[in-house]
This record gives C-alpha cells, sequence and structure tokens, in this order.
C-alpha cells in the first residue's frame, strides 16, 4: 500500500491583547488571628507607638511613667519568657526588640480539597469508536492553591448514507490558581484535529488566559508550530489579617504563564495529535496599613503549581481495522515556600515584633503515567 502525505507551512495568528491583572477582595472579611486582638479599625495616620500595652504583669503598664532601667530590663525579659520569643538589639534606634512568631496559620500547611477525579476511556459503538479520559485534581487550603485539569479523546466514526467516515483527536490542558479564597483557570492549551474522506482535514491549536484567546494556530497536514511559552500576572486578592493588634491589608498577585507545543498529522483517515499542554503559578506579596507603627512588611517566596501534561493520541483507519493509542502523563510540582506578614510597633522603651506565617509548604513532586492504552481494532465493516 502506497501512501502519500502532504505537508504545508501552518499559518500561526499570534494575538496578544492587552490583559490588565484583575484585582479582587477575598469576600470572607478580616482574617482573626486570635482572640485577644479582634478585627479592629482606625482613623487614618491614627498613632499606635507608645499605646499597646505589654503581655508582662510584674511591671504595671503606664503611656505617662517613666521606668528605670531595671524596670525596663524586668519588663523586656519577661516578655520574652512569657511569648519565648527572643530578643534582639536594633542599632538603627537603639532600642531592642522583642521578636515574637504569635501564629503559623492552620490553613497555612493543611491540605482542604477534594481527592483528584479521573474518568477512565470509554468503549466503542456499533456507529462509534471513542476513547476519552480527563483528570481533575486541585491541591492547597482556602487561603492558597492550584490545580490542573486534562481532557483527552479520540474518535472515529463509521460513514453513513449521508456523511464519510470521520476521525477526531483532542488533547486539552489547563491550570488553576488560588489566592484568599478567590480560585480562578489561569491558563489552558487545547488542540483539536479532524479528518474526514472528501471534506475538511483541518484542526486548531490555541491559548487562553482567564478565558481570553492570547494565541491560535491552524493545524493542517502534517504540522509543528513552534511551542509557546508566554506569562504574565493574572490576577491579586487583597485580605486583611489581624497581626498583633495591627490590620495589615496584604495583597498577594498571581503570576505565570503557560507552555504548549503542538505535533501531529491529519488525513482522511489518520488523526495523529501529541499536546505537551503546561503552566505554572508563583505568588507575590506586598503590604499596607492606614497608621503609624514603627515598620511592617511581608516576606514572600510562595510556587503554587508546575505542571506538564504531555499527551498522545492516534488513530490509523485505512480500511478494515483501526489502530488506536491514548497515552498521557504528568509532571508536577507543587506548593512550595512561604507568606509571612509582620508588624513592629514600639512600646516605650523597646519594639515588639508580631509575626503570622500565611502560607508554609515544603513542596510536593509527582511524576507519573496517567494513562497508557492501546490497541487494534476489526471493526467488521468488510
Amino acid at each position: 500500500m502506497f501512501k502519500t502525505v502532504f505537508r504545508a507551512a501552518t499559518l500561526m495568528a499570534v494575538v496578544v491583547p492587552t490583559l490588565a491583572a484583575a484585582q479582587f477582595t477575598d469576600p470572607t472579611g478580616t482574617y482573626v488571628v486570635e482572640q485577644k486582638y479582634p478585627a479592629a479599625a482606625y482613623p487614618s495616620s491614627y498613632v499606635m507607638n507608645d499605646t499597646v500595652s505589654w503581655d508582662t504583669s510584674i511591671v504595671p503598664f503606664s503611656a505617662a511613667r517613666t521606668y528605670s532601667a531595671p524596670e525596663q530590663d524586668t519588663v523586656v525579659g519577661d516578655e520574652s519568657r512569657i511569648l519565648n520569643a527572643p530578643v534582639y538589639f536594633d542599632f538603627s534606634d537603639g532600642l531592642r526588640d522583642v521578636d515574637y512568631l504569635q501564629k503559623v496559620l492552620p490553613e497555612a500547611n493543611t491540605q482542604l480539597v477534594p481527592i483528584p477525579t479521573q474518568t477512565q476511556p470509554t468503549t466503542q459503538t456499533a456507529q462509534v469508536f471513542e476513547k476519552s479520559f480527563n483528570r481533575d485534581e486541585k491541591f492547597g487550603s482556602s487561603l492558597f492553591g492550584g490545580g490542573y485539569y486534562l481532557n483527552a479523546y479520540i474518535k472515529a466514526t463509521t460513514a453513513t448514507t449521508n456523511a464519510p467516515k470521520k476521525v477526531e483527536a483532542l488533547g486539552e490542558g489547563y491550570v488553576y490558581g488560588k489566592a484568599f479564597n478567590v480560585e480562578k483557570e489561569l491558563v489552558r492549551g487545547r488542540a483539536f484535529i479532524s479528518g474526514q474522506q472528501g471534506g475538511s482535514n483541518t484542526g486548531t491549536a490555541a491559548l487562553y488566559a482567564l478565558g481570553q484567546q492570547v494565541w491560535s494556530a491552524n493545524l493542517t497536514y502534517t504540522f509543528s508550530p513552534a511551542p509557546i511559552n508566554w506569562s504574565r500576572t493574572f490576577f491579586s486578592v487583597s485580605k486583611t489579617f489581624m497581626i498583633g493588634p495591627v490590620p495589615v491589608t496584604v495583597s498577594a498577585s498571581l503570576s505565570g504563564g503557560v507552555r504548549l507545543s503542538v505535533t501531529g498529522e491529519i488525513t482522511p483517515t489518520v488523526a495523529r495529535l501529541t499536546v505537551n499542554a503546561g503552566g505554572f503559578a508563583n505568588v507575590s506579596a506586598s503590604a499596607g496599613i492606614n497608621i503609624v507603627i514603627a515598620s511592617f512588611g511581608v516576606s514572600c517566596d510562595l510556587r503554587l503549581v508546575n505542571v506538564n501534561l504531555p499527551t498522545t493520541g492516534e488513530l490509523f483507519w485505512p480500511l478494515c481495522s483501526l489502530d488506536w493509542k491514548l497515552k498521557s502523563d504528568l509532571q508536577l510540582n507543587y506548593l512550595a515556600g512561604t507568606l509571612q506578614g509582620f508588624v513592629k510597633v514600639k512600646i516605650l522603651f523597646f519594639k515588639k515584633t508580631w509575626k503570622v506565617t500565611i502560607a508554609s509548604w515544603p513542596g510536593f513532586t509527582k511524576n507519573i503515567s496517567l494513562l497508557n492504552l492501546y490497541g487494534s481494532l476489526n471493526l467488521g465493516i468488510c
């Protein structure tokens, strides 16, 4: 049997629209870290320095008093003991600083998501042979998390009096990102091809960011468009945390990108499609307050998800039998790094720092074969 393969240049239409990063506010309101410091609001430019009492009861607090050197040593020493907090000397102002890790939030490193869902390939009917597979997995908590979704199928439809026989293949993958109870689909890569006798033998590949198409390519005959590697800042979410007595608004920005490569072949009897759709999402953060204290801020090095989903679907249907293959792998790194906020307030003759760990993940890795099925089917039509 002789087989002719037509080769044509792949037409790529690259579209990069202006996509402003969306801004959100966590709808659940202010996060109260501990009941000792309930949610509070202060007038703009309110001065909190020298108004907050200390925890020790050995020496009573009074903003109007002058304390002797031994009394100051007693207060600082007992604060350190009660809070199990080290004391540092700040050479910039000559004050001692009680450095207190107030809380590691319960959501900081506990996963609160359902188990992955996955559907196995379907079987053929009298008219249609189809094998499909999808997998949906999320990870993280209500504060931060991510996930991915994979969808793939191959399909062969026998000829009827009204339509010729047809072969199809699809590969699709996308990445979720979550910050402070706001979850969005960040990026999606998708490719679909279809071949039929006497008709169209074409396909499309497309790339989406937050649901908006940013790149596309027409796929014809034997195709291999240039791989895409594209990144941007997707959205920011603000949430207020009571860190010590100070309401601190933390803004978390999710940035990342997508990788997409597509290769394959389309003819009336062949549909071969290999799609590697992947993406990543990281977090950067900033902090803001409307009162006067010694200092405040956040430290952030948080990586939510980095995933590749190489998937192959093949159909070869020259005449009476159908050869098929459906394969997909998972290469995943997720939840690594920390996000911590702090405030520093001057209390008469020393400073006190409150630190709250909002996210803290050790990093996880998965490299597994999700699916590797193939076969040859006698259709019984000859």
